[in-house]
């Protein structure tokens, strides 16, 4: 396995660092999940090489902002058990950038869709089971899941649903789109797509 080059490292981590700058934003914003953090995730999954630091960086990512969250905002950063099935999420979100073999526009977009999915059903499983909100039986999980899609009414797209899949397909493609963009810059003599 090639080593990555500094440039490209810090070409990725430039652009992931920009998610969390992205998430503090909208947060700070009132317009909750529409964040770039899945899509960071995920296209860290496609793009580091090695995967190791693929599944670290945006977990590290995630942290970092719930860190600021919770020492320099009223927004609390660490809130329970619930909270490592947000972070269980996006492991499986860079799982599924590790799988695409080509990064063609179609597959980002596609994983992109899924990546929200994923979050939605794996974050929203952790709500049901660490909150008492709902009776732990599949009836209250679906209640969970259904209750959470008009869940901020006033946000972007109206829905915590609606949210997360547009946030990941919108800032994917701003990231993938970037990245694109950036790369014949700062990488020079590689002539892999992504990878």
């Amino acid at each position: 396995m090639k080593k990555e080059t500094l440039s490209k490292v810090l070409l990725i981590g430039g652009l992931i660092f920009l998610t969390v700058l992205g998430r503090l934003i909208t947060n700070h914003l009132l317009i909750y999940n529409f964040t770039a953090m899945g899509a960071g995730a995920l296209f860290a999954g496609v793009v580091l090489k090695d995967k190791k630091y693929a599944y670290v960086v945006p977990i590290l990512a995630l942290f970092l902002s719930d860190l600021f969250f919770q020492l320099f905002t009223s927004i609390q950063g660490f809130y329970g058990g619930e909270m490592f099935f947000v972070y269980g999420a996006f492991i499986l979100i860079t799982f599924i950038g590790t799988r695409i073999r080509k990064a063609s526009a179609g597959n980002i977009f596609l994983a992109s869709i899924a990546s929200g999915l994923v979050f939605y059903l794996v974050s929203n499983f952790g709500t049901w089971l660490f909150r008492d909100m709902y009776p732990h039986t599949l009836s209250g999980l679906m209640s969970c899941y259904w209750a959470a899609v008009p869940f901020f009414r006033n946000d972007l797209f109206g829905s915590f649903f609606l949210n997360t899949l547009m946030g990941h397909v919108f800032y994917s493609g701003v990231i993938f789109g970037a990245y694109a963009l950036l790369k014949p810059v700062f990488i020079k003599g590689q002539d892999e797509q992504y990878a």
